[in-house]
């Protein structure tokens, strides 16, 4: 499912990551999914909320792409929800903040977590993401953490999309 989960992440990175202009086009004013982030996740200082929703395709596509990967090991996907942010900082400041220990700490504790990638060729511009899992005894749950800036562009992009769902009894196709 690892492996699985991060050609979605690369997938959102690069989509993202190709223009914000044209990610912003296909945007448009949608509303938000969430209001504020989820209790277990710690906000960055420095993140302002933006009304900025995912593309419907991609948000088709990152669901059922998930599902079927959930499907496979055990996890039936129930939610998903995005939010948006901007702020300031860099993609590289996202990435020291959501460090492991500091996401182990918040309760995301699945074992062998991705945590956060990036381009570190890029300083200005460029992007990254992080991957984190949570495991209780009845369901599980991850959280992909998308950032990204344009060159020249004074603010970046930070999208968090949470997948929550409960544990089946077998995994499908076992």
């Amino acid at each position: 499912m690892k492996v699985k989960l991060a050609s979605i992440l690369l997938t959102c990175v690069m989509i993202i990551t190709t223009g914000c202009g044209f990610v912003g086009s296909l945007v448009g004013g949608g509303g938000i999914t969430r209001t504020s982030l989820w209790a277990d996740v710690p906000a960055m200082e420095g993140m302002t909320q933006q009304n900025l929703d995912l593309p419907l395709p991609i948000r088709l596509a990152a669901q059922q792409i998930i599902r079927a990967s959930g499907a496979s090991e055990g996890v039936r996907v129930d939610n998903f929800e995005v939010i948006a942010f901007t702020s300031a900082k860099s993609p590289s400041d996202v990435q020291a903040f959501y460090t492991q220990e500091r996401m182990q700490a918040a309760g995301w504790n699945a074992p062998s977590q991705l945590g956060c990638l990036s381009d570190a060729s890029q300083q200005a511009a460029g992007g990254m993401f992080c991957m984190f899992g949570k495991q209780g005894a009845t369901n599980e749950s991850f959280l992909v953490i998308v950032a990204s800036r344009e060159e020249n562009k004074p603010q970046m992009d930070v999208f968090f999309l949470r997948f929550d769902g409960a544990l089946t009894a077998t995994p499908s196709g076992s």
